[in-house]
């Protein structure tokens, strides 16, 4: 296999990419005239809250900086699964949620098999043989998997860019940053070095290989990728350093998804399993087929390389292999004790895609010594089509706009104080029904409804603080310890799949989907203490009530995100916030005699405190990080420096002709 060095694309391969289109149009034709969309797992609690309240934020003319509905309020614009600087994600700012999804779906998996075709007509293969190796990475079961992963599905669509574009690195440069900017860096980190080993191991031509100048060209992409995605970058990095997810993951919580020995049958065809074992939806990580035809092509095509490039290849596919497997044997759980990176991977069947982006050149090698390869390309993409028809749990459009009873009571109910769901309810991520099962406040769920939550699931970079009051309260060892803590943390709700004794804290309100229990007590996010009682508040968590001297104030979460509180004390005390401590956060007391910056010191671990005067005072806390204004003016400064560059090629080829 010979690279060229810049391929560019004839009218017959503009042909072959606008055929791989059509396709893909008709392949999710049925599911869109039937006035349904796809709604399972991280569509439902993950993707659609992140997505509607970036798109209701921007819309009113604010920047989604500050979520103060999800772990009791944490940085937006930092959240990397969020992609809100994607520019795939912008359908979803200006259509439904279940529209804006179809285009992203259409988009995504066209995108995959045309950079994918590309990828594989730079090698010199044939448009049949490209066209065969795109679509049994495309139509595949990996690919089909990541179908309510949007983040993740983005990442692999851009990946083959990283092979396509391996030694030109502008549009490296752009590709890194558009798969960063994706969602998903553990993927592109992955895809990165498995280019690399493809590159070295199908690139590399008998006593040469140019590692110089593509280290050169490799460094020069991931600096201007840094630079052009640094909007997010910068943010994210520092909400990375203050998150669990600083540190390298507990074994326990990294096999929770992983390949066993049998499970290995469905890389072949979800046919030498049974049909109630192939569940892509719940179990995804096992969803990764190529099907009988796509696997018969890439032994073939394997069979066709030099020997070496054919042992690097069965050696490299041995490794993932193993990997997948996670602790079912001793070789594996040797390599994920002690294999430094991998300790930050989550699950081992994230790594499914290495297995996929290898098969697919032998795929394409394999079709290429068909002397029908058109036809060869065309019976693969039959096959994975059948595989994977109406793979995914479907229910009507409108399901996304759907409030559901819970929902519309606490709106009424509650006054943005905030709610809490028992540990065993969150664990209970399952309903009766798609309207149930989406109804019931799962994962993020609440946020596009305004509901401000203590405690949610689903997102991995909450800030450290914030998830350790949170354990904090679940590990107070009954709810009636617990509940001691609530109007601590501004909680007057709270929320349990079984029937509580009852307990002095808590009145009971009925079932809706849900046990609900008020707290008794007035509850707010802002109190007033005398100076003695707010002196003794202590910096970090601790399990002691809130003392009935403590005073509510009246506050209100201002601009989508910011905070104040007002109260008028006739003698020095404090205010108490129950509003996140986190970078980037400004505060200001303003008194009759004037404004000044306010002294804010830790309380119960995640919260804050201040000082006031005797008098009338008001508290204003306003969201302005300095990580993010500065890696929004390098990323426009780099995209400015990339659209010059374009065009002084662009003048320089108009010139030439």
């Amino acid at each position: 296999m010979k690279r060229l060095h810049a391929f560019i694309p004839s009218d017959k391969d503009l042909l072959v990419l606008a055929l791989l289109a059509l396709a893909v149009f008709l392949r999710f034709l049925p599911t869109w005239a039937r006035g349904v969309t796809p709604f399972w797992g991280d569509l439902t609690y993950l993707q659609h809250p992140w997505r509607a309240f970036d798109a209701e934020t921007l819309q009113a003319g604010r920047l989604p900086l500050w979520n103060p509905y999800l772990y009791f309020g944490m940085p937006a614009a930092a959240t990397m699964q969020d992609s809100l600087f994607y520019p795939g994600t912008l359908p979803f700012f200006f259509w439904g949620f279940a529209t804006a999804l179809a285009a992203y779906h259409l988009v995504h998996y066209w995108l995959c098999a045309a950079l994918g075709y590309l990828w594989l007509r730079s090698w010199r293969l044939s448009r049949g043989a490209a066209t065969a190796g795109a679509v049994g990475l495309s139509w595949g079961g990996v690919m089909l998997s990541r179908m309510p992963f949007l983040n993740h599905l983005a990442v692999l669509a851009l990946a083959p860019a990283f092979f396509l574009f391996f030694r030109r690195p502008t549009l490296l440069s752009l590709a890194l940053a558009l798969a960063f900017l994706a969602g998903y860096p553990a993927f592109l980190i992955g895809a990165a070095l498995l280019a690399w080993l493809l590159a070295v191991i199908l690139g590399r031509r008998e006593g040469f290989w140019d590692f110089r100048n593509d280290l050169l060209a490799w460094s020069l992409a991931s600096a201007g990728a840094m630079a052009l995605s640094a909007c997010l970058l910068l943010p994210a990095c520092q909400l990375l350093s203050l998150s669990p997810r600083a540190h390298a993951l507990k074994l326990a919580d990294i096999f929770r998804f992983q390949f066993s020995p049998a499970d290995l049958r469905q890389w072949v065809s979800p046919w030498l399993v049974p049909w109630s074992a192939f569940n892509p939806a719940v179990q995804w990580w096992k969803c990764c087929y190529v099907g009988f035809l796509g696997w018969a092509a890439a032994v073939w095509g394997w069979r066709a390389l030099p020997r070496r490039k054919a042992a690097a290849l069965a050696a490299a596919l041995f490794l993932f292999g193993l990997l997948l497997l996670g602790n079912t044997n001793p070789v594996s759980t040797f390599l994920w004790r002690h294999g430094g990176l991998l300790r930050f991977v989550r699950y081992p069947g994230n790594l499914d895609y290495l297995v996929a982006f290898t098969l697919c050149p032998l795929v394409a090698l394999g079709a290429q010594r068909c002397p029908r390869r058109g036809l060869a390309a065309a019976l693969i993409l039959l096959e994975l089509s059948v595989c994977g028809f109406r793979a995914f749990p479907l229910a009507p459009r409108g399901l996304f706009t759907s409030a559901g009873p819970l929902v519309r009571r606490m709106q009424t109910e509650l006054h943005d104080e905030r709610y809490l769901l028992t540990p065993k309810t969150l664990e209970l991520d399952r309903g009766l029904s798609y309207a149930d099962w989406k109804h019931r406040l799962y994962g993020l769920t609440n946020s596009p409804y305004h509901l401000a939550a203590a405690g949610n699931f689903g997102d991995p970079l909450s800030p450290r603080d914030n998830f350790a009051f949170l354990n904090f309260l679940y590990t107070r060892g009954s709810p009636e310890k617990a509940a001691a803590l609530f109007p601590w943390a501004g909680i007057a709700y709270f929320l349990s799949a079984e029937k509580l004794p009852q307990i002095p804290l808590l009145k009971y309100g009925g079932h809706t989907l849900w046990n609900v229990y008020a707290v008794r007590r007035r509850v707010s996010l802002a109190y007033f203490f005398g100076e003695k009682a707010g002196a003794k508040i202590p910096p970090k968590p601790t399990p002691i009530s809130l003392p009935r001297s403590a005073r509510p104030v009246s506050w209100q979460n201002t601009n989508g995100g910011d905070f104040a509180a007002s109260g008028k004390s006739a003698a020095p005390g404090w205010l108490y916030a129950a509003w996140p401590r986190y970078p980037g956060w400004r505060a200001r007391l303003v008194t009759p005699a004037g404004s000044r910056p306010a002294a804010m010191a830790p309380a119960m671990g995640v919260f804050q405190k201040t000082r006031v005067p005797a008098g009338a005072w008001t508290l204003e806390l306003r969201y302005d990080p300095a990580s993010f204004l500065w890696g929004l003016w390098l990323s426009l400064a780099s995209l400015a420096a990339l659209a010059l560059l374009a065009a002084i090629r662009l003048r320089d080829a108009l010139h030439a002709v």
